[in-house]
């Protein structure tokens, strides 16, 4: 047995830049988000040091279908920035493992584990330990392969040749920080699995999920289907690696929702009142090609928009999910995508497909459009089947807003930041900050917690102001605080036992 040690440098909260949020206030995609050390608050608390972290390497699995140094390093630096020392482990068994002496394990790319070791693993979760995996880890186990027995009911698989990026395709702890719709370039995928069903993070083409969270007997296991080393956004890559290793660790994770009041979705509508040609031709001269959305600030078709005063522009869909806000001549413009139902179609099929669009973006948190010309919709009884789509949109909870108003939520949301303290096991601290210009109403924040919540209960906050908005999912894996109204400059925090 071999072991080498890296330890945890004292420094600055890292940040984390924000994700999807889901309360009951507000959300936006766009924002900053940090996470204090757990170390420094149970270190002010006197509380024993924590463990630390151990990336295993079995020599049966060394050289070319083992990991490559540059996922060991990763693993390395991404354990260090969560104040945790690390240590190295080259040996023949996991069952050489003081399973005790380590809060979890990171097991990269170990495609032969034996029933031997498959058995320490479970030991050691009995234990109250964590576990990482990436790639095809325990794949060539005789029998029933390690990741089958860890995440039973899922099936896995090669995800093939062709995909090359991933895809945040819904919310959880795995991808908090990331933007949903958002892609990550895969330089080369390795010998990388697909996982089905899919969770929130998704190969490329619908060909299964890329990570999995989920609980083995109580004891937290996360799963990365390829070395995060290999994506090409190194940002993303470590905070993909990051909330694996919280999860393992059974820390919070913080996530700010899209939306107001932690809303599941955007419907973008017509403004009340917009029939007259004049609005009618105004919302068709603020919309923006593909091509030229891809341009972002630099487009000449986006700044002339800007100057004949459009602050917003509709853009094809076309695998965006959120807005996006430019720095267009020092003013803010925000672009929203924005799809629409086929022409064609009518009765039953557009109810179908204006559903089934939602019911996508909904997934994602992303924006829904149920604009639309309106002589085409006062035809052929559309009129009234847009009508019912809404109604039953409303009862699912989406947030609806013309563009105007979307367009100032997105600018608003775009600079708050929040920040997540773990004061105690049972409770933590979210601060919100407004350094922006404009009101932010219904800002939420979600707050993973890996061994579940009992309750979610303020415990203290500032005088004299109306309480936030708690939540908490009914399988009871996240609590959510909602900050009713953040004006420009104000800072709040609220501390919550859960």
């Amino acid at each position: 047995m071999r072991a080498a040690r890296y330890q945890a440098r004292s420094g600055p909260v890292a940040p984390l830049v924000f994700g999807a949020v889901l309360l009951v206030v507000a959300g936006a995609t766009l924002g900053t988000v940090h996470h204090a050390s757990a170390r420094r608050a149970e270190e002010r608390m006197a509380v024993v040091a924590p463990r630390p972290l151990l990336v295993v390497e079995l020599a049966r699995n060394q050289g070319a279908h083992g990991p490559e140094d540059a996922e060991l390093a990763l693993w390395n630096a991404s354990g260090v920035a969560l104040g945790r020392d690390v240590e190295r482990f080259v040996g023949a068994s996991l069952a050489e493992i003081p399973a005790r002496a380590y809060a979890a394990w990171v097991l990269p790319a170990q495609e032969g584990l034996s029933a031997e070791d498959f058995a320490a693993l479970e030991s050691y979760l009995a234990l109250g330990g964590g576990v990482v995996l990436t790639g095809r880890t325990g794949r060539d186990a005789p029998g029933r392969g390690t990741l089958a027995k860890l995440f039973p009911g899922a099936r896995f698989a090669e995800p093939g040749p062709g995909p090359t990026r991933l895809r945040v395709v819904g919310p959880g702890a795995l991808v908090a920080g990331l933007a949903p719709g958002h892609e990550l370039e895969v330089g080369a995928p390795g010998r990388a699995l697909a996982a089905s069903p899919s969770d929130a993070l998704g190969w490329d083409g619908d060909t299964g999920g890329a990570g999995l969270l989920g609980l083995y007997r109580g004891a937290p296991v996360a799963w990365l289907g390829l070395a995060p080393s290999h994506i090409g956004d190194a940002d993303a890559a470590r905070r993909l690696a990051a909330n694996a290793l919280r999860f393992a660790l059974r820390e919070p994770v913080l996530d700010l929702r899209a939306w107001p009041e932690g809303r599941p979705c955007a419907v973008l509508v017509d403004a009340p009142g917009a029939a007259s040609a004049k609005d009618e031709q105004d919302a068709k001269s603020c919309r923006l090609s593909a091509s030229e959305a891809d341009a972002g600030a630099a487009s000449a078709e986006l700044r002339k928009l800007a100057r004949n005063g459009c602050r917003f522009a509709a853009v094809p869909a076309q695998g965006r999910a959120l807005p996006e806000l430019l720095d267009v001549g020092g003013a803010a413009f925000v672009a929203i995508p924005e799809g629409h139902a086929r022409r064609s179609a009518r009765g039953s099929a557009l109810m179908r497909e204006l559903l089934a669009g939602y019911e996508k973006a909904e997934r994602l948190g992303g924006v829904y459009s149920l604009r639309a010309d309106a002589r085409w919709r006062a035809a052929k009884g559309r009129d009234r089947l847009y009508t019912r789509v809404g109604d039953e949109l409303r009862a699912r909870g989406a947030w609806f807003a013309d563009a105007a108003e979307l367009a100032d939520w997105w600018s608003a949301r775009a600079g708050v930041r929040a920040e997540l303290e773990v004061v105690a096991r049972d409770r933590v601290r979210v601060r919100f900050a407004n350094p922006g210009s404009a009101e932010a109403r219904g800002v939420t924040a979600r707050v993973y917690l890996p061994d579940g919540a009992a309750t979610a209960q303020l415990v203290a906050g500032p005088a004299l102001r109306s309480a936030p908005l708690l939540r908490i999912s009914a399988d009871h894996t996240w609590i959510e605080v909602v900050e009713r109204s953040l004006d420009p400059g104000a800072e709040v925090s609220y501390t919550i036992r859960f």
